[in-house]
């Protein structure tokens, strides 16, 4: 399940990556705020399949799929690093809710560091750290 949150959220990359780019010291909280989908790879905006981000101005968000939130948390913009705070349930994640049925009443918090590089004014790339995990992603500001 942790690894999960990677895929939502995006040390070794990052900072190769801020040499080619804008990186998060180019990132005001007032940038992150909305809706935002994203992946590995590109995705599109109002595609049912497609994971979102949406941050809210009061510090918090929810993250999920077809409308409906997988997590919700809360989140700071902090020099270079975006703090996350993921609090889910395994239960909820559409594609491996089967598999983790047992925890469909059971919630746990997660902290997750988003590294972000490449920042563009509706783009950008970031690496996400849970514990010793880490992940590439993509992230696109929907209109």
């Amino acid at each position: 399940m942790r690894s999960k949150f990677l895929a939502f959220g995006f040390l070794l990359l990052a900072l190769v990556g801020f040499s080619s780019g804008a990186n998060a010291t180019d990132m005001a909280p007032e940038y992150l705020t909305g809706n935002w989908v994203i992946g590995t790879t590109e995705q599109k905006c109002g595609d049912p399949d497609a994971e979102y981000f949406l941050y809210n101005e009061n510090g918090t968000f929810e993250a999920g799929r077809s409308n409906k939130a997988e997590a919700v948390g809360f989140w700071q913009i902090d020099g270079d690093i975006v703090y996350l705070v993921f609090i889910a349930s395994g239960g909820f994640f559409q594609d491996i809710h089967a598999e983790l049925k047992e925890y469909e009443n059971r919630f746990d918090s997660f902290d997750v560091k988003l590294i972000p590089f490449n920042v563009e004014a509706n783009r950008f790339e970031a690496v996400g750290v849970l514990g010793d995990e880490t992940n590439k992603g993509i992230a696109i500001r929907c209109k």
